[in-house]
């Protein structure tokens, strides 16, 4: 049975399963991807091991599988920071979205029921409140949703580990794009041209929508990480 840890720093409450790195990785990994650290902060193994109440051990070894994974960059014995992407980097992970995922709904567009649509329409929804309300966590989280549907739909669970992946280094940089000024409701528009070709069963118009959202996407966060490197 598994115990509750001691939160000395008065949050983020820990329970105890049979690995302790595991939880701290699990919990670390969950405040980056939503945006809870810092991007420019350094975070030492000892700021963890006290806001979750445990060792700092485990915490350590949480960290350097992160790090591992390219999530974070270790800066030797002073702490771990949250990873710069390289302009190249960011290219690589859009190549492969547009490979993935124009091939999905040119595949999906006579297959996806009803209830898929359904499920597509209310992340374009939930995007739209939190645009209304800046939250740029929760418009990331609807617009991954909207994403991963199709994902899902087809049943491939090594191409759902392989866009899980990719998601998650959105997650640290799709920030960057949704700092351009109306970009919020760029993506809804074009979330909405999308929807409307899956509708219409119109394969063309569909990979055509998903190909220009993805390379305006790419185009966004490409200008900030460059314009930040001058």
């Amino acid at each position: 049975m598994s115990t509750l840890a001691k939160d000395t720093a008065g949050n983020l409450p820990l329970e105890r399963p049979a690995s302790l790195k595991d939880a701290a990785y699990r919990q670390i990994k969950g405040l980056l991807l939503s945006g809870q650290l810092e991007r420019d902060r350094l975070y030492s193994a000892q700021y963890f091991a006290d806001s979750l109440g445990v060792s700092r051990t485990p915490v350590r070894e949480a960290l350097l599988q992160l790090a591992s994974e390219g999530f974070l960059v270790c800066k030797d014995v002073r702490g771990f920071k949250i990873k710069d992407f390289a302009a190249k980097e960011i290219r690589d992970v859009f190549e492969t979205r547009q490979v993935i995922e124009s091939y999905l709904v040119k595949r999906l567009v006579e297959e996806m029921s009803a209830v898929d649509l359904q499920g597509m329409e209310r992340s374009l929804q939930s995007m739209k409140a939190a645009a209304g309300q800046e939250d740029a966590h929760g418009f990331l989280e609807s617009d991954k949703e909207f994403h991963m549907l199709p994902v899902r739909r087809t049943g491939n669970l090594h191409l759902l580990a392989v866009m899980e992946a990719i998601r998650n280094q959105m997650s640290i940089f799709g920030l960057t794009a949704l700092s351009h000024p109306g970009r919020y409701q760029e993506v809804i528009r074009e979330h909405e041209a999308i929807l409307t070709a899956l509708r219409q069963r119109d394969k063309k118009k569909a990979v055509q929508a998903m190909s220009q959202h993805l390379a305006t996407t790419e185009g966004r966060i490409l200008e900030r990480v460059e314009a930040a490197a001058k």
